[in-house]
C-alpha cells in the first residue's frame, strides 16, 4: 500500500490500471444483470409470481451457474460465466470485499498482471471440483447449481500466504492484521455455513480453488509468470504494469523478504523510521 500518498487517493482513483477493481465490478455488473431479469420475469408475469423463481432458475440462472454434469452437457460456458455473477445481495457483497481484500495482497506481490489469470484458474478448478463432487454428493435443486467467485478468494489468500507467510495487511500507517488471521476468520465463516447446509461439493469449491491458487502462486514464486501472456492474450492491459514491479536481479522471493522487513519496520516504529532505500522500495511494489 502507497503509506506516503494513500491521503491523495480514492478508492477508484487507480480504476482504470487495477484490474482488481474491474472484476468486482464486472462481477457487481453480472448480478445486477440476473437481478433485472428477475424483475422482468416478475412484472412481466409470464407465470404466476410464486412460481416466479423456479421459473427464473430454469429458464436463465441456469445459463450462468454451474451445475451436476448432465446440464453442464447442455450449457459448458457456464464454467466461464459462473465466476462473474450471484444471487444473494450480502453473499455477493461479502465474497467481493474477501475478494478484493486478498486480491490486493497479489498485486502487492506479484503485480497486476497476474490477478486476472489466477482469478480465472482457481474458479475454473474449483468449479471443476464442485461438478466432480455432486457424482458422489448429489444435491437438491436449486442448490445443485452455483455462482460466485469464491473459488478464487481462497486461490488468492492462500497462494499469497504460500509465499509470504508472515506479510501483514496495512489498512493504516498504525494498524495491520496478519494474513494467515484473515484467513481463518473467512474459513470460520464458512465452515459453520457448511456444516448447515452438508454441501460438501461447496466446500471441495474452496478447497480445489485454494490449492490452485497455491500452485499458481508456487510458479509466480519461481519466475514463471502466466499472467503476461494471458493478458496479451485478452487484452487486458495490466501486463504493461508487471515489467515496473522488477526490482533489479531480485527474484520475487528475495524481494519479497526484503519487503516483509519493510512493513514489520513500519509496524513497529511507523513509515517515519524508513530510509530513502526503503522507501524507494516500497514504492516499486504500488
Amino acid at each position: 500500500m502507497d503509506y506516503l500518498n494513500s491521503s491523495r487517493k480514492t478508492l477508484l482513483s487507480d480504476y482504470e490500471n487495477n484490474p482488481l477493481l474491474k472484476l468486482v465490478f464486472f462481477c457487481g455488473a453480472g448480478y445486477i444483470m440476473l437481478q433485472l431479469a428477475k424483475i422482468v420475469i416478475f412484472m412481466w408475469q409470464q407465470v404466476p409470481s410464486p412460481e416466479s423463481t423456479p421459473y427464473f432458475e430454469s429458464k436463465i440462472y441456469v445459463h450462468f451457474a454451474i451445475q451436476p454434469f448432465e446440464g453442464m452437457l447442455k450449457h459448458p460456458w457456464t464454467l466461464l460465466t459462473f465466476m462473474f455473477t450471484g444471487l444473494g445481495f450480502f453473499k455477493l457483497f461479502t465474497t467481493l470485499t474477501w475478494l478484493f481484500v486478498f486480491g490486493s495482497v497479489i498485486q502487492q506481490l506479484v503485480g497486476k498482471s497476474e490477478i486476472l489469470p489466477l482469478f480465472l484458474v482457481s474458479n475454473i478448478i474449483g468449479g471443476i471440483a464442485f461438478i466432480a463432487l455432486q457424482y458422489y454428493f448429489p444435491l437438491p435443486a436449486p442448490v445443485n447449481m452455483f455462482s460466485g467467485a469464491d473459488a478464487s478468494v481462497l486461490g488468492f489468500s492462500l497462494g499469497a500466504l504460500s509465499v509470504a507467510p508472515r506479510y501483514k495487511i496495512f489498512f493504516s500507517p498504525n494498524f495491520s492484521v496478519p494474513l494467515w488471521l484473515l484467513i481463518v476468520i473467512y474459513l470460520i465463516i464458512n465452515i459453520l455455513v457448511l456444516f448447515e447446509s452438508n454441501n460438501y461439493p461447496y466446500f471441495g469449491l474452496l478447497i480445489a480453488g485454494g490449492l490452485a491458487g497455491v500452485l499458481y502462486m508456487q510458479l509466480a514464486n519461481k519466475g514463471v509468470k502466466l499472467g503476461v501472456a494471458c493478458n496479451k492474450l485478452l487484452g487486458w492491459g495490466a501486463h504493461k504494469v508487471a515489467a515496473k514491479k522488477k526490482i533489479g536481479d531480485k527474484t520475487f522471493r528475495e524481494a519479497n523478504v526484503d519487503l516483509d522487513a519493510i512493513l514489520d519496520k513500519i509496524n513497529e516504529r511507523g513509515i517515519q523510521s524508513l530510509t530513502k532505500e526503503e522507501r524507494a522500495l516500497l514504492k516499486k511494489y504500488q
